[in-house]
Order: structure tokens, then sequence, then C-alpha cells
């Protein structure tokens, strides 16, 4: 079977029912790839959110002793974000809301050692 490319990756990420985007962020806050519809969000800005996340929670998450996180997932009402290490980077998952959150988790967790050896 052929290796499939980062973006191939993330196109099949993009394609679980409720994804709108997928974003590849380096811990240094930079987009490094992306998938699907952002709008006019502002891939700058939310790098800088992303790298800022990551930072807090792993700083917290020495505070509290904890081994290295998996999965944070962030929901609001009209949107829920899901963030997970591929390598040295963060795949960031958008969806409108969290009504596919079981099926993204176990898709993703099929693709992370796919896009793990690309970050």
């Amino acid at each position: 079977m052929a290796e499939l490319s980062s973006t191939q990756v993330l196109q099949e990420i993009l394609n679980i029912p409720g994804t709108k985007a997928v974003v590849v962020v380096g811990r240094d806050g930079f987009v490094i790839e992306t998938a699907g519809s952002l709008g006019a969000m502002d891939l700058d800005t939310l790098g800088a959110s992303v790298a800022m996340l990551l930072s807090g929670a792993e700083s917290m998450g020495k505070e509290l002793q904890l081994d290295a996180f998996h999965t944070l997932t962030l929901e609001a009402t009209n949107a829920m974000i899901m963030c997970t290490p591929v390598g040295d980077a963060l795949l960031v998952i958008l969806a409108p809301d969290s009504k596919s959150l079981g099926m993204i988790r176990l898709q993703v967790k099929k693709q992370q050692p796919h896009l793990a050896h690309f970050f």
C-alpha cells in the first residue's frame, strides 16, 4: 500500500462528517498546513493562539505532575476545537459542534501515526 502524503491524510480527516477544517500548527505557532474551510480566519492569530494553548496545557500538566496530554477539546455553543499532538506539531480540528466528536476522535487516532512522521 502506498504511503499517503500529509495533505492526503488531512483530507481524510476533513472527510469525517462534522469536520469543518483541519490545521497543523508548529510549537512556535507557525501554521504548517491546512485543509478545509477556514473562512476569514487569520491563520497567524490561530497559530499563535494554539501555541499559547499548548504552552499553557504543558505548564499545567507539569504543575499537576501529569503525563503529556493526548487530546485537548474545547467546546462552545457554536464550535468544537480538538487539539492533539502529531510529531512536534499540533493537529487542530474545527467543527461547528461536538455532535461528531466520538467519530472524529476515533478517526484521528487512526491517522495520528501517519501524520507523526511528517511533523
